[in-house]
Formats: C-alpha cells, structure tokens, sequence
C-alpha cells in the first residue's frame, strides 16, 4: 500500500510494531474512554480503599513508619502504570520482572547509600514498604484491566488483609467491625460489577458516559439496600463476633489455650483489662524486675512493715458466654485513681478526692504514701495499694538511672485492717497472729447492709443464672453452715478455709497449677469444674470462684487486679520488689464503715514463695528540685546547647505558678540529661513544639527569693538567662500514649478460632446470597411477565416488554447471547431454530408496540398472551437439569445482562 502522491509505502501500527514483537510491544487494548473509565471508576476507588486500610494498619503496625499518604501514592504509581502500559498490550511476564529487577537493585542501593546502620536500616524498611506497595499496584492494574476473574481474588485477598488490621487494632465492638468492614464489603461489590461493566460496555454507542453513569447509580442504590438487608439479617452474628473479638479468652474444649496476666504495651509490662478462665497460664518471667517500691506502711510497733497489695484495676463484670471477667469503665461508686504517669510533668501533682468518697469507708483509716521505681513496667501504667488519690512524678537519682527509667510519688487512705498477711498466714510469727486475731474481733463488729445504698449493692452482689451457678451458691450456704458463720467476715474466712481444707490423708484439697486443664465437655462451666471436680488452678480460679460464693451469700464483693506483695527484704524493711510472676488477681470485701478490704484465697503457690531475693540496694533518695518549668520547646541550638522554652506552668520552691499567657525562657542544658520515659533523647532529635519539663537542682536559685507580692511571670524575670537546668524531659505525645484505663476490650485477647468461623459464616451467607440472587432476580421478571391484571387492563404494550424482558433475562442466564446479531436475528438464528419456539414472531409484535404508532390488533394480543409459557417452556425442556442449576448461579452472566450494550 503506497501513498497516491508520494508514492511511500503506508504501513498499519501492527506491521510497524512487529519487528518489537519480542520486546512485548503491541496494539493498543483499550480505546481511550475505556482506558479513561478505568482511571476514574476502578483507579480511584481502588486508591481510596488501599489509602483507608494503609492509614488503619499505619495506626497500629509500627514497621510501616506512619507513612500513610506517601505509601498510598506509591500504589496508586504502581495501578496507574500497569492501567497504561497494559492498555497497549505490554507483554505482563516482561514488565513484571523488569519491575521486580528496579525494586530489588533500588533496595540493595537503598540499604548502601547510609553510612551509619541505623540511617541505612530505616532507609531500607521505608523503601522496602514503598516498593513492595508500588508492585502490589503494579499487579492489581494488570488483574484489574486484562483479567477478568481478578476483582474476585482481589476482593478476598483485601478482605483477609483488613481482618488481620482490625484483629489488632479493633475495639472489638459490633458497631466498629461494621465501620471497619463495610468499605471493604461495598468496594467487592462495587469492583467486581464494575470491572465487568467496562469489559462489555462498548465505547462506540452513543451516550456512553451517561450510560455508564445510569448504571453505576442504580447499582450504587442496589448495593446499599443489600447491604441494609445484610446488616440487618447478620446483626446478631456481628453480636457474636463482638463477644468473641472483645471476651477472647474462650478456648475450644480439650485444647490447652494458654494465657497470661501481662502483655508487652507503653514501653515495658503492663496488666490486661480482662481475665479469661484458659487452660493454662503462661509462666511469666520470674526474674524479672517490674518495679520497686518504698511503702511506709507499718504495724503499730512501728518497726514490723506491713505490706499492701498493689492495685491496677478491678473486674466487677462477667461474661459468662466466654467465661471472661471484665473491667467496667461505667461501674458505680468507681473509688479507682487510675491516672496516666506518663502524661503527668515531672514533680506536678494530680490528685483525685473523689475516689475516697465513693469508697464509702470512715473508720480505722491512715494517710499512707509510698515512693515506686519503675524498671520495666508499662511508662503509662499506675499501681498502688487502695485506695489512692495522689500522684507526684519525681526524678530517679543520677545513680540509679540505669536500672529505673521513672518514679513517683503517691499518696493512699488504707485501713489499719488491711494486710497482704490476709491469707498467707505467718503462722510462725506470734505478732502476725495476735493481728489477724485483733483485725477479725473488729470486723465482727461491723454493720450489716442495711445503710448501703441499693445500686452499689445490687451491682456488686449480682450473680449470673443458671443451674452453674445455683449450685456455687449451695456450696456457699453448705461452707457458712458447716463453719456456723454469722457475721460476714466469718463468712469470708470459711471460705478461706475451705480452699485451705485439707483431706483425709491429710494432702490439701485445693493445689495451685498454672494448668489445671479444662472440661471435657463443650461450653461447660469452668468455675464448676473447678469447684466440684479437679480442684486446682491459678489466681484466676481462685479469685473467680471466691467471687461468686460471696455474692451468692449477699456480701459485696469485686476481683483485683495487680500485684502481689511479698516482703522478702530483712536488710531494709518497708521496701518491695515485684517481679513479673507477681501479677495476680485477688477479691477485695466490702464491710460497712471500713469499706473495701483485700481478701485473697488463692493457695500459696511454691514458685512464688521461692521467688529470688533482691539483690539490689535501694534507690537512693531523690535530689531536691528548686524550679521545674512546663511547656513546650520554640527553638533549639546544638551548638550553644541552648533551648528556648515556652513556659506555662512552673514550680518554684514546690510552689505552683501559672501563667495568664507562656513567657519564654532560655535554658543552659549543656550539663543536662535529656530524655524520655523510653530512654536517652539525642540533642539534635529535640524538635520545637515538644512538650518538655525541665527540671533545675542548681544552687543558683537557692538564693534567689520569691516574695509574696511577686507573680509567676516576675518570678521568671529574676531567673538567670540562660538559666542552668540539669533534666529535661520529653513528655509523650497524646498520639503516642494511651491512657492506662482503656474501654473495655480494647486489648482484650481474640479467640481467632471463633472470629474464623463466624466470618467465614457471614461470607459464605454472603456468597450463598449472590449465587441464589439470578435466580431470585428471575422469579421478580417471571412475576411480571405472568400479571393477568396487565392483559385485564388491555395494557399489553407494558406486558410485551415485561414478557420481552424476563424471556431475554431467561436466555442470557442459559448461556445464549444475542452478541452482535439483531434481536431479530438472534430470535430466528439462535432461538427458534434450536428450541422450535415461535420468539421471532412475538419479537415482530413486540417492536411494533415498541416503535410503531399503530394499535395492536387481536393476533398481536395473542401472539403476546401465548408466547411467554410456550418459549419458556420450551427453553427448559431443551436444556438439561444440571446445566440449568449450574447457569442459574453464574453471576458474572448476570452481571453482563446490565452491562451489555444494547444493540438495535
């Protein structure tokens, strides 16, 4: 072929293009308002929801480095890419490796670029996650513009990726997994249908862009109705999975699940928020140092310490579907001072009154402080003996900053009754005895309940129903009646005394065991079977079932949760220290007028006893800070190592100074130890606006005097600039740290197995659904196209097209497209000749009711009225039953029926 004036030979692109055959080069695939419908209807919906999971995982997943937006790009570069270069037939082996080979050389560049090993290290993980999201773009534009079956695998694999996100993220609540799942849901749907739709859509008819936006709104409206529906049908299910995400702790009978007290959170150990009745309990580190601390708590020979259990939270729920004890955050009469430490500037105090109101105690009760070390437990964490109501962060003494990386001091209202000696009898020890003796004779004293208001008694005497639990409350009458107990503390102490029964051979009836095994039938009652058959467990158990025997008597009662105190030091009385296998859960008793008393029955466990001695010296006594300044960093000079602050608090001489507006200050901390509760702060990583406290020993402002007339912001005139300060502490950010009281289930254990199966249910639900939706689809047409109320009416044109459309739905269904023939050549051709059907007639009458003007005459009516059963049937007749089932659940066909263009 030669152009005609001159003469040069004229060449089509494919004969250009074929000697790169090799290279992977050929036409183009798509015309371009193909190529522009996937840009904008499977592109951007697609970056969206990849930007929506990646900011989810970004939350909680600290490898991805809290680069959300910039990993979001990188794989909306990778989908956009494939979208071009495989719209023009771009070979997908070639390029794929091509762009396997770039990322890993890039990565092996990245990793050698940084001369110091951290630099490189954090250069690499960030390429690393950048180039592994551009391929994974990468290859879904490739599946979502040339492979037709993608969308389904696409969907599942995004689906099983936000399960894992959400299992570790998720409150846990039903109404958060709806939020969380519903995007991933409608997307599903939304990509398959639309994947489809600019497959068989053909970008030659007219109004293609209104038709495609005609059919993305009603199916838009399709969607959110099912998804209505869904919700409404699986509401329970969602129940269930909000039970089993936020009780966890609910092994599979006969298994060995394991669990344990502590968890890995802030910056070191922290204690659960929930208590789950396991299989067994995993042994925590025994030599591992949590904190110290220095308790002056004495008995009144002021010589003989009296240790206190140290207090974390307190479970007043039960879930009995997963047999789990739980905290409640909305709990009555809450006497918990539960403050954040690590959101508390160093030597500011906060204090909550409060909580000794609704301890509801007025007698034999002593202000009591005591000074913690903190080695390895959480940074945001707070213990103390009950109840407490001060806290004053304080610094660890230069000395001992290598082994404790915070402190602080508190403050607690404890009662002269209470004693870790409660149940861990010093039987040895005539003084401890004589105590016990003298604590009993004054609690037998006490009121009974009968000015106890009703909702704090209610609440914490509730017991569960069923047969379970009627029989733990006739073991508690059987215990008090054997014991001939009256008063309510010698009900307590039978209960005490029936875990520390020993039998006829003299062997104790009750044993600790960190795996007493479970029921060996399914859903069985653990607090049963451990009452009634196997007798042995851990604190849990204990605790658990001494809960429950004295709410069945109607004493109030709630299960603690923190650390159990063991005085092991004869070197230097009132100071403990607690390891990690100290975590324990014990029942506290409520007496009228002495309030909340720690009462543990869980029976002394050798371990614990053989716990190592502490081989530390105490720390020592912290240095007096003359001037703690709060506020937040404005500008830092490495050189000078000076720091401007932005003071708006500021403590001088232990007195409080606000500020009506922050003044600036110029700080010397060339001597100064900057850090956090996570350890040393390089200068050069201080930033502006960091919350900072700093902190000045310096004699310089020993002689500098406030007088009474003098506010804060001339106070901070007299100081020397830059003023010499030997702390400063980076406070945490509040996106950073967590309070220590979190809702409930927040970091509660997940029992995988049943979030599994109870997904899965709701996905084959789902799956059943749109199998069956074609064939329901079908019998709404067929209802239509059978209405006898239409041909009463002489409404025939409606009924021609209803008739039209349910034969044509019917067909498309079996496998029998019209393609690119007309309808009356796919009626003569396709229909009548394989089936012996008389459509192409009916098809003759029914364009005439559609196009022409003219009225339909008696044999057009009959040709409507008697065509629909007789093709239907014949259709059915000719294909066989097991073809028929199967093409009733193909939904992409379906599917193609509204996405087909409609051909003249």
């Amino acid at each position: 072929m030669r152009n005609k004036q001159k003469g040069t030979p004229v060449h089509t692109r494919k004969e250009l293009l074929a000697p790169f055959k090799g290279w992977g080069l050929s036409v183009r695939v798509h015309t371009w308002k193909k190529e522009l419908a996937q840009y904008i209807l499977l592109g951007i919906p697609t970056i969206i929801l990849a930007a929506y999971v990646l900011f989810t995982a970004n939350e909680y997943f600290e490898f991805l480095q809290n680069n959300w937006l910039k990993q979001s790009i990188a794989f909306a570069a990778g989908l956009y890419g494939a979208f071009f270069i495989y719209a023009r037939r771009f070979r997908f082996i070639t390029t794929a490796a091509a762009i396997i080979i770039l990322a890993y050389i890039g990565y092996e560049f990245s990793t050698n670029l940084f001369s110091g090993e951290f630099d490189g290290f954090k250069w690499a993980v960030k390429y690393q996650n950048f180039s592994v999201l551009f391929v994974l773009g990468w290859f879904a534009g490739y599946g979502l513009s040339r492979t037709r079956f993608f969308s389904i695998f696409w969907s599942i694999a995004l689906l099983a990726v936000m399960i894992i996100v959400v299992g570790a993220i998720s409150t846990g609540t039903s109404d958060d997994i709806v939020l969380m799942f519903a995007p991933i849901l409608v997307y599903a749907f939304y990509i398959i249908y639309t994947s489809e739709l600019i497959r068989n859509m053909s970008d030659h008819e007219s109004a293609f862009a209104l038709n495609m936006v005609k059919r993305m709104g009603g199916f838009a409206l399709v969607i959110f109705m099912l998804l209505l529906a869904l919700l409404a049908i699986f509401r329970t299910d969602f129940d269930v999975i909000e039970r089993e995400w936020g009780a966890g702790a609910n092994p599979k009978e006969g298994e060995g699940n394991n669990s344990t007290m502590t968890e890995n959170r802030n910056g070191g150990t922290g204690l659960k928020n929930n208590m789950g009745l396991s299989g067994s309990n995993n042994k925590a580190n025994k030599d591992s140092v949590l904190f110290v601390a220095k308790l002056d708590n004495f008995f009144q020979d002021g010589k003989t310490p009296n240790p206190l259990y140290f207090v974390y939270d307190y479970y007043s729920k039960f879930d009995t579907a997963t047999q789990t004890f739980e905290v409640d955050s909305l709990r009555p009469y809450n006497d918990l001072f539960s403050p954040d430490v690590a959101k508390v500037p160093l030597f500011f105090t906060k204090q909550d009154s409060t909580v000794l109101v609704n301890g509801m105690s007025t007698k034999n009760r002593k202000i009591v402080s005591a000074e913690i070390y903190n080695h390895n437990l959480s940074v945001s964490d707070y213990v103390a003996p009950s109840t407490s109501f001060f806290l004053q962060p304080i610094s660890v003494p230069e000395e001992n900053k290598d082994f404790y990386k915070s402190a602080y001091r508190t403050k607690m209202l404890v009662s002269d009754l209470n004693s870790a000696y409660f149940v861990y009898n010093a039987t040895d020890d005539p003084f401890l005895q004589n105590f016990q003796k003298q604590r009993f004779e004054i609690l037998r004293t006490a009121d009974l309940y009968n000015d106890v208001p009703k909702d704090f008694l209610d609440y914490y005497t509730f017991m569960p129903a069923g047969a379970e639990y009627d029989s733990i409350s006739n073991l508690a009458k059987q215990i008090v009646q054997k014991a001939d107990a009256r008063t309510v503390v010698d009900k307590t102490i039978a209960i005490k005394d029936y875990f520390l029964a020993k039998d006829e051979d003299n062997l104790p009836t009750f044993k600790y065991s960190d795996n007493p095994g479970v029921p060996g039938i399914p859903s069985a009652n653990k607090l049963t079977f451990f009452l009634f058959e196997n007798k042995k467990g851990y604190c849990a158990y204990y605790a658990g079932a001494t809960l429950f025997l004295l709410r069945s008597l109607g004493i109030p009662s709630r299960i603690a949760t923190g650390f159990l105190t063991v005085d092991r030091s004869n070197k230097n009385p009132g100071w403990y220290w607690f390891y990690e296998d100290q975590a324990h859960a014990w029942v506290q008793v409520y007496f009228p007028g002495y309030g909340w008393l720690d009462f543990d029955t869980t029976v002394p466990s050798q371990d614990q006893q053989d716990a190592p001695q502490p081989d530390q010296t105490p720390p020592l006594t912290s240095q007096k800070a003359y001037l703690v300044a709060n506020g937040k960093t404005i500008d830092i000079d490495t050189l000078k190592k000076q720091v401007t602050m932005s003071v708006k608090e500021f403590l001088y001489w232990d007195k409080r100074y606000k500020l009506s507006s922050p003044e600036m200050m110029t700080m010397d901390i060339s001597i100064a130890r900057v850090y956090s509760d996570t350890g040393n702060i390089p200068l050069h990583l201080l930033k502006p606006n960091d919350e900072v406290v700093a902190v000045s020993y310096s004699e310089v402002f020993k002689n500098i005097v406030a007088n009474p007339t003098d506010s804060g912001k001339s106070i901070l005139k007299k100081f020397p600039s830059p003023a010499p300060i030997d702390e400063l502490k980076v406070m945490p950010k509040d996106s950073l740290t967590k309070d220590k009281k979190e809702p409930v289930g927040k970091t509660k254990p997940t029992n995988w197995t049943n979030v599994f199966w109870t997904v899965t249910g709701l996905l084959l639900a789902a799956l059943l659904f749109l199998l069956f939706l074609p064939r329901l689809i079908f019998a709404y047409y067929h209802y239509k196209a059978t209405s006898k109320q239409l041909a009463a009416q002489g409404k025939w044109k409606e009924l021609a097209f209803n008739r039209y459309i349910a034969i044509n739905y019917y067909l498309n269904q079996m496998g029998y497209h019209r393609a690119n023939t007309t309808a009356l050549q796919f009626a003569q051709q396709k229909v009548d000749k394989q089936f012996g059907t008389n459509y192409a007639l009916f098809l003759n009458t029914f364009l005439k009711s559609k196009y022409s003007e003219q009225p339909l005459n008696n044999w057009d009516e009959k040709q409507i009225e008697a065509v629909y059963p007789e093709v239907k049937d014949k259709i059915k007749a000719g294909i066989p039953t097991k073809k028929r089932f199967v093409s009733w659940m193909n939904i992409y066909r379906l599917i193609g029926f509204y996405t087909k263009p409609r051909l003249k």
